[in-house]
């Protein structure tokens, strides 16, 4: 089907009202009805473009983690070290997934991926499998001569260092580094035993 530049727009005005609905009240408590009413057009947009509110919930997981991930792309790393790279490449992470809207998205994804397994592979392919790729470039690009782990498998522990127990908390109400200088601690702590480990 031949997209139109109209057809585009409308398609992001469909896409950001969702979002901001599902967002809002969950999966349960949005229609099509109510992201029409927000977004204008009509329910043929919908189903034409996104096949309905299912795959609308997909492609709203799939953009919101895309755009998290963009922003990781997005950083220097020029001339940096192992360390400083991933100091700043895990602290740009974890800024992004302990915001509100973030936490908001996880909770929902728990929520509906027993029941719909295909948001579970959207956020998946498109959310931590896309950050731990960027990681793993990184790491791969300055790995040691001798190191004890492959790139990937070293990205992944990383990853899971610095967010799994902050992450949890942070959707279960719980405290968790909110400050820039509590994320960097962290960021310092999980560093010290990776670095002691894979960059010795």
């Amino acid at each position: 089907m031949r997209t139109t530049r109209r057809g585009t727009e409308r398609c992001g005005l469909i896409r950001r009202a969702a979002t901001d609905l599902f967002l809002e009240r969950g999966y349960d408590g949005v229609s099509v009805d109510d992201i029409i009413a927000r977004a204008g057009g009509s329910k043929t947009n919908v189903y034409s473009h996104f096949g309905g509110k299912d795959g609308l919930f997909v492609a709203v997981v799939e953009t919101l983690c895309d755009e998290i991930n963009a922003k990781l792309k997005a950083r220097d790393l020029t001339g940096l070290s192992l360390e400083q790279g991933l100091r700043v490449l895990g602290s740009a992470l974890l800024a992004e997934l302990l915001q509100d809207w973030h936490l908001a998205l996880y909770r929902l994804v728990i929520a509906e991926s027993a029941r719909f397994p295909e948001i579970g592979r959207a956020w998946g392919a498109h959310g931590p499998e896309t950050s731990c790729r960027i990681l793993t470039e990184f790491i791969a690009s300055r790995q040691p001569a001798e190191a004890p782990v492959e790139p990937h498998r070293a990205a992944t522990l990383f990853h899971d260092m610095i967010l799994f127990e902050a992450l949890h908390r942070a959707v279960c109400g719980l405290p968790t580094p909110v400050t820039q200088r509590e994320i960097d601690h962290l960021i310092d702590e999980a560093l010290a035993v990776f670095t002691r480990g894979y960059a010795r």
